[in-house]
């Protein structure tokens, strides 16, 4: 099965309040009262968040995060890959983030090797063209061979 981790799941909520919020800051808390996060857990997402450039944190008071971006500008492969780093159908395939390190024992045989990079290749490139905005305000559309649905 493939499963994206909790953690990714928190970080895709929050960073749909982030952007139903936006341009205002909401904090951690605010965050956590308003999806039901678990606080910790969603203190330790966020602080990756802001790690790789995704939101912005400001301290005080009145303080709390916000996007650095539009939501139309920030992926669904960017949000995976702050807390994933990356993701990837085979052994044998890219994530995107680096090339492949390790070998499969069946690299020198395998039928399935280059059509699996292919799948791989197009499972990145729908990642990277789903929004923020579309998972934030369930647009998500999806073409599948010559016809087009949204869910």
């Amino acid at each position: 099965m493939l499963t994206l981790t909790r953690k990714t799941d928190y970080a895709l909520v929050a960073m749909s309040e982030l952007a139903h919020s936006a341009p205002a800051q909401l904090s951690a808390r605010k965050i956590a009262e308003l999806s039901g996060l678990p606080l910790p857990i969603l203190s330790g997402v966020l602080h990756q968040l802001h790690a790789h450039g995704l939101i912005v944190s400001v301290r005080g008071s009145q303080g709390g995060y916000t996007l650095i971006r539009s939501p139309d500008e920030i992926t669904l492969a960017d949000m995976i890959e702050a807390i994933e780093g990356g993701t990837r159908l085979a052994i044998c395939c890219p994530d995107g983030t680096e090339s492949v390190n390790e070998e499969c024992d069946l690299a020198s045989s395998c039928r399935v090797k280059e059509p699996i990079r292919r799948v791989n290749e197009s499972f990145q490139h729908f990642l990277s063209q789903v929004s923020l905005a579309h998972v934030a305000f369930d647009k998500v559309s999806l073409d599948v061979g010559n016809s087009t649905a949204t869910y």
